[in-house]
């Protein structure tokens, strides 16, 4: 076996939104003369640096891989994320650098580490075909002919449900035993880390660092998106607070009521993230507000 395929370590790093992994996971990095793969859908978009909490570029330490990757007219999916990331660890693996990879994006964690099967493409048909029913509707259809996956997923998560649906008729199997068929990646292992807070003060940090970055400029940001076409037509338009903050600007938000949106939201999100770790993946958790906590981090990864 040669030594590119040797297992070699991966060290994650994730948990929910604001709980600081960027910050923990570049000062790891520099220790060990490591690099960071970001693993957050938002931090992919170039020019969306304040609302996605992007680590400003004098304070990463070292070099940071996927961020800034399209545009945000442009989509990226977790298979494009899959592709490049390997690509990422195969370069780091071959310069015997540690691969310190962060963030909160679930399905894009699970696709580099246990692989994605060869789904299709969006079906326009079926997707306009399902425009008058409910979510509960797609849900309970999906049910019916892919109960495993169903179990899964929640029945007002339309965007999955709607994407199960798609993948079952394209295939004529369902999603759930093509998942079954998926390879990670060869010549690395997994560590898996998480970051966690006691559910008030995370919500605290939330709130916190929302006014801190509406202080820092996001307004003036996403007014700058706006003058380049940015609209609900766009992929990154989904991102938390852009929308709300577009709306801001067309008059149909106050301010406050703005802010507070993006805050619950957030709140929403960071809930949802932790919810998601604790069933999907192996995930030894440490906490956040710990002082002893990135010794006890490199203390697990055996870095010591």
């Amino acid at each position: 076996m040669s030594r590119l395929e040797e297992a070699s370590p991966v060290y994650i790093l994730c948990g929910p939104t604001g709980v600081g992994k960027s910050q923990l996971a570049a000062q790891i990095a520099d220790k060990y003369k490591g690099e960071v793969v970001s693993a957050d859908s938002r931090q992919v978009y170039a020019g969306m640096d304040i609302g996605t909490a992007k680590l400003p570029p004098a304070e990463r330490r070292v070099r940071h891989h996927l961020l800034d990757v399209v545009r945000p007219e442009e989509p990226f999916s977790a298979q494009a994320y899959c592709r490049k990331a390997k690509e990422v660890l195969n370069d780091l693996k071959k310069e015997r650098i540690k691969p310190f990879v962060a963030g909160g994006t679930g399905l894009y964690l699970k696709a580099l580490t246990e692989g994605l099967f060869s789904g299709s493409g969006r079906v326009s048909e079926l997707r306009q075909s399902w425009e008058g029913k409910s979510a509960s509707e797609l849900h309970a259809e999906l049910v019916q002919v892919d109960p495993e996956k169903a179990r899964r997923l929640s029945p007002n998560d339309r965007q999955r449900v709607e994407r199960a649906l798609e993948v079952f008729y394209s295939h004529g199997r369902p999603m759930s035993s093509l998942e079954k068929n998926r390879r990670a990646p060869v010549g690395f292992h997994f560590l898996w880390a998480g970051l966690t807070l006691e559910r008030k003060e995370l919500y605290r940090r939330i709130n916190e660092r929302v006014d801190k970055q509406l202080a820092a400029g996001w307004v003036e940001e996403v007014k700058r998106l706006k003058k380049d076409g940015f609209g609900p037509t766009w992929p990154a338009f989904k991102t938390i607070g852009y929308g709300e903050i577009y709306s801001f600007l067309a008059d149909r938000l106050g301010y406050a009521e703005m802010v507070q949106l993006i805050k619950q939201k957030t709140r929403n999100y960071a809930k949802r993230q932790l919810t998601w770790f604790g069933h999907q993946v192996p995930v030894e958790w440490f906490n956040a507000a710990d002082p002893e906590a990135i010794k006890k981090i490199e203390t697990f990864w055996e870095l010591n």
